[in-house]
């Protein structure tokens, strides 16, 4: 099957990738339907996808999942679409290991056959740029480096200069020159952009995709895209039967929303109806079989979070009534009994007996095994996963083994750690969750 489809890559991080990426998604969505995807396991860049092009996002992953499941994934998610619009991670060929590629955006690409476009980032040279891409086709003549966009360009004089040099020492078409400007900014903080969710970014985004409108080609970025090249799978990943039907309740809204949107898309195949609520807007909980809480930044709404009494109570309820609650990072910290944050102490769910308190970086791939029979996964079985928070939580944690340590808390009807899980890696863990929620 041949999907039209352009992989953004660039020579490292900080090079533009998102803005850039989600302005192409925003501006082609004016006239094509858009299918957005995200190399590596960020929870936070698909979001701003989501809005971009009104359709979900999902992740693209060679180090947590196989190639063949990667491509099913690829393949099922663009069905419907005009184009497939992937942003790459990190720099072109960063991936987990130093001296392999596994999980880079160039594996990504050379997996889906599809073309590459370079953004980088000129605000600080000139001529240099071309040595930089030479090296980026150098490095494998297998990927399909097809154009490239030069980014925070400070004059069309520059924009001219570096072209010239990259046109002439590589043969690859700049198709696009984007000048500095503060409409391009996106808000940070330590875990990355702020979420998409936060703010409304549908008229930030507008601004971005007009932009990118004056200055890129998108005609031929189009035209390119045409060039990717026929892929094939042999997975089987989403051809289960339906198990039982089930409703499961997901917390989403500004401080809960880092999930793989394919986690949810599983549940729904193997029979659960999902139903969205939110622990700071929300007073009660949606009926339910099942309770799902995953991560974000419930640091940054602790006081309303705390404050809000009447769903904190529901949730205790619901636990209490031994129906499965599953829960990550964030959702991790919200089920503690508060969290601790600049000597301030907000109360959070209390079903896990522990606190949370803000401290170092953890971050990474993890591969994750169950310590004993839980909602989700039987003792031993094997997941694949990701780390990425700032807090820890003081209990004696029972739930997984990572190559860090055990994390999380497992109980009768409770399973709740700082790993995101990645259910295509393991997709039984799907299937028994919604057997677990059925079965109360």
């Amino acid at each position: 099957m041949k999907i039209n489809s352009i992989i953004i890559g660039a020579p490292s991080s900080s090079s533009g990738k998102t803005t850039i990426s989600i302005g192409i998604m925003r501006a082609l969505s004016r006239r094509l339907r858009v299918q957005p995807f995200k190399v590596g396991p960020d929870y936070i860049d698909p979001g701003y996808h989501n809005i971009a092009t009104g359709r979900f996002s999902s992740n693209l992953d060679t180090w947590m999942s196989s190639r063949e499941k990667m491509k099913e994934i690829f393949i099922k998610r663009s069905t419907g679409s005009d184009i497939s619009i992937i942003e790459g991670v990190m720099g072109l060929y960063d991936g987990k290991q130093p001296d392999k590629d596994t999980g880079s955006t160039a594996e990504v690409a050379r997996t889906l056959k599809s073309p590459v476009i370079i953004v980088i980032d000129i605000s600080a040279m000139a001529r240099t740029a071309a040595a930089i891409i030479l090296g980026l086709i150098k490095m494998d003549k297998r990927l399909r480096i097809s154009g490239v966009i030069l980014n925070n360009a400070g004059s069309d004089y520059h924009c001219s200069i570096v072209r010239t040099a990259i046109e002439k020492y590589t043969g690859i078409p700049v198709i696009g020159c984007v000048k500095r400007s503060d409409d391009l900014k996106i808000d940070d903080r330590y875990l990355g952009l702020k979420t998409a969710m936060e703010d409304d970014n549908s008229g930030k985004i507008d601004k971005i995709a007009d932009i990118i409108e004056r200055s890129v080609d998108l005609d031929l970025l189009i035209k390119i895209s045409k060039e990717s090249g026929d892929i094939s799978f042999k997975s089987g990943l989403f051809s289960k039967k339906n198990v039982n039907r089930v409703r499961i309740a997901i917390a989403y809204d500004a401080a809960f929303n880092f999930y793989y949107y394919d986690n949810i898309e599983m549940l729904k195949m193997y029979g659960a109806e999902i139903v969205y609520f939110s622990p700071l807007n929300d007073y009660k909980l949606p009926e339910a079989d099942g309770l799902y809480i995953g991560g974000g930044f419930p640091e940054l709404f602790a006081e309303r979070l705390s404050d809000n009494y009447s769903i904190k109570k529901d949730i205790m309820e619901f636990f209490n009534s031994g129906r499965p609650v599953f829960a990550e990072c964030g959702g991790y910290m919200y089920l503690s009994r508060g969290i601790k944050i600049n000597g301030k102490y907000y109360e959070m769910a209390s079903i896990i007996n522990g606190e949370s308190y803000m401290d170092s970086l953890i971050l990474g791939y993890r591969n994750i095994r169950a310590e004993s029979n839980n909602i989700l996964m039987m003792g031993g079985w094997h997941v694949k996963g990701h780390e990425f928070h700032y807090s820890r939580l003081n209990v004696n944690a029972n739930a997984y083994k990572t190559e860090r340590g055990p994390d999380g808390i497992s109980t009768k009807n409770l399973l709740a750690g700082y790993m995101h899980l990645y259910f295509p890696s393991n997709p039984r863990i799907p299937e028994r969750f919604v057997r677990s929620c059925y079965n109360v």
